[in-house]
């Protein structure tokens, strides 16, 4: 399982360069950084189901200038990871582990948001120090723009790792002290997680489309066809 971890730590980092510091992507975007983890851990199904209902909470959270924002990327990069380790120890009990992972993924994302402004805090330190040098050379601007590359690197992986570390273990463990006949609650979770994400992702077409009249006819579409295949 330490392997497994590892592995995911690093993918954890590479997906924290993406949102920000480097590359950009879009491989840090959820549905594609947990489905890379699914791949990573053998589980792509369940990797994939994790990235949409983490996309469809965070869709709306753009990673741009100094704007506050949830680690929604990391987040599902670790609530992925430990859905499909402690499905891995408990596989009847898929529901619980994906439920509890989804509960982390929210506490995760917010703990990530808050690390961002204290590296940032970091990384103003050091445009500090470069702005009053005497002698300024391109070697020093690549050099600190290298600290800050390397650590956005490390954010990721370490609130991936310890996330993981803690979680892959602990939850299994905490989940076998409650009645599987109590698993009906979980499974519910999942599918209000899939409401309460597709309501954030029609507010947010709503606010930005021009297009009223057309956003109701989809959606209204949207309705008869699914009401059809009932």
């Amino acid at each position: 399982m330490w392997a497994d971890i590892f592995m995911a730590s690093l993918w954890g980092g590479v997906v924290a360069l993406d949102t920000t510091a480097l590359m950009q992507i879009m491989i840090s975007r959820p549905i594609v950084a947990c489905s890379v983890i699914g791949l990573i851990l053998g589980n792509f199904p369940l990797g994939f189901l994790i990235g949409i209902l983490s996309e469809l909470l965070y869709v709306s959270e753009l990673p741009v200038g100094a704007a506050k924002f949830a680690e929604g990327n990391v987040g599902a990069t670790a609530a992925a990871t430990i859905a499909i380790l402690t499905t891995e120890q408990l596989p009847s009990r898929p529901y619980a582990a994906i439920a509890c992972a989804l509960f982390l993924l929210i506490i995760i994302s917010s703990i990530g948001g808050r690390l961002v402004l204290v590296m940032r805090q970091v990384n103003g330190r050091i445009y500090e120090k470069l702005v009053y040098k005497e002698s300024l050379s391109a070697r020093d601007i690549n050099i600190a723009q290298f600290y800050g590359i390397v650590l956005a690197f490390v954010l990721g992986f370490v609130t991936v790792f310890t996330c993981c570390a803690l979680f892959a273990h602990g939850l299994p463990w905490a989940l076998k002290l409650v009645p599987e006949n109590n698993d009906i609650i979980f499974q519910s979770v999942q599918g209000s997680m899939l409401a309460v994400g597709c309501v954030f992702l029609a507010h947010h077409f709503w606010r930005q489309t021009q297009k009223k009249l057309i956003f109701i006819l989809g959606l209204g579409l949207g309705m008869v066809l699914f009401i059809s295949f009932l």
